[in-house]
């Protein structure tokens, strides 16, 4: 009962056809997955920063 009548003989609240439902979860997918993209694109800029500091550390303790 996703749109009709009420009880009290009055239309309710119209629900979205299935193509504008299925619009607006592709939507929410691909921000969602942008977002996800940044997340990884800073999680590798951490990661890089990280083995940086990582051979930085090494070579002093070699005296290079």
């Amino acid at each position: 009962m996703l749109r009709g009548k009420t009880d009290r003989g009055q239309r309710g609240p119209e629900v979205p056809d299935l193509r504008t439902q299925w619009e607006s979860l592709l939507d929410q997918v691909w921000r969602s997955e942008a977002d996800w993209r940044l997340w990884d694109r800073l999680d590798a800029a951490v990661q890089a920063e990280n083995l940086r500091r990582q051979r930085e550390a090494r070579q002093d303790k070699l005296g290079l």
